[in-house]
């Protein structure tokens, strides 16, 4: 019995250090690596700093988030504490793609693509912005391949994004006249919502918030548009399954692809001129399931483009 009660005392012992000590505790200073760093003057700081003022965004230029100094190990080796953006992976996995970025070079450039986001495309993507935007004059997507050592060259898309950032291509920026960049502002807008829709590319994307528009296509994603079975030829027209656009000579669109092309018919059209355009190729009724999934989508969003 007396055991019982040492023991006991011991632990309401413990218990009050514990709250003594956490009582003495101070709050850690947690930096975001996103931000620009406190007090800097350069100008492309100033840039990046008023675009986040202005939008509630991350500018970014570079991939590396941070590269501290930290001093010399055992072996007198300098040692670094880096982050990179690291698109590659998502919340819960990991994907098989890599990146290669051809980073803006000149102040000049970093200068004419904030102005372009702020006066060209902001207008379109006040409701939604990412997180972070990295901006590249070059990105070029790989994908590992299962069959050999090493990565085979993908695509170079005009966007990729994950939960904290969406990086964009602005290659093709430079020459274009005030119409073109208006069109070129609304290609951005477009990959963008379909960003802002969330989900992963491993599900096609039906975990994410238009889960059911992509389910309408799912089976028909980045497929043959041809099957040969057993010596009998059976081809799909694509119209007639609920795409829009017939841009492959062998393959259906990717979801991307696919949503992309329903977010731009859909902002750029009343629903009257959208079913009078593709309409008569709804044969199976997926092209009416999923305008009816993504139109209250894109309403939410306030963006229209006429």
């Amino acid at each position: 019995m007396k055991s019982g009660i040492l023991i006991s005392m011991f632990v309401l012992a413990g218990c009050l250090c514990a709250c003594q000590q956490e009582d003495k505790l101070e709050p850690i200073e947690v930096t975001n690596s996103f931000a620009t760093v406190p007090g800097a003057t350069d100008e492309e700081s100033k840039l990046r700093e008023e675009f986040y003022k202005a939008t509630g965004c991350h500018l970014l230029f570079n991939d590396t988030l941070q590269h501290e100094y930290l001093g010399l190990d055992a072996n007198g080796k300098p040692v670094y504490k880096t982050e990179l953006l690291g698109l590659e992976y998502q919340l819960t996995s990991f994907t098989n793609f890599r990146f290669k970025f051809d980073y803006l070079q000149t102040l000049e450039q970093k200068r004419e693509v904030t102005a372009f986001l702020q006066n060209d495309l902001l207008p379109y993507i006040q409701n939604v912005m990412p997180y972070s935007l990295f901006v590249v004059n070059g990105m070029d997507e790989y994908q590992k391949n299962p069959a050999a050592v090493g990565y085979d060259y993908v695509d170079s898309p005009l966007t990729y994004s994950n939960l904290r950032c969406l990086a964009l291509n602005v290659s093709e920026l430079w020459d274009l006249n005030d119409e073109e960049r208006k069109n070129y502002a609304q290609e951005i807008c477009c990959e963008m919502i379909f960003a802002s829709f969330g989900g992963t590319s491993t599900n096609k994307y039906t975990d994410g918030k238009a889960g059911q528009f992509f389910s309408v296509g799912y089976s028909y994603y980045s497929t043959l548009k041809e099957l040969n079975l057993w010596g009998i030829v059976i081809s799909y027209n694509p119209l007639e399954y609920g795409f829009l656009e017939d841009p492959h000579e062998e393959y259906f669109q990717s979801p991307k692809e696919d949503a992309v092309s329903y977010i731009k018919a859909c902002l750029s059209m009343t629903e009257e001129e959208f079913f009078e355009k593709y309409g008569a190729n709804d044969i199976y009724g997926y092209t009416r399931q999923k305008y009816d999934v993504i139109k209250p989508l894109l309403d939410e969003t306030g963006i229209k483009f006429n």
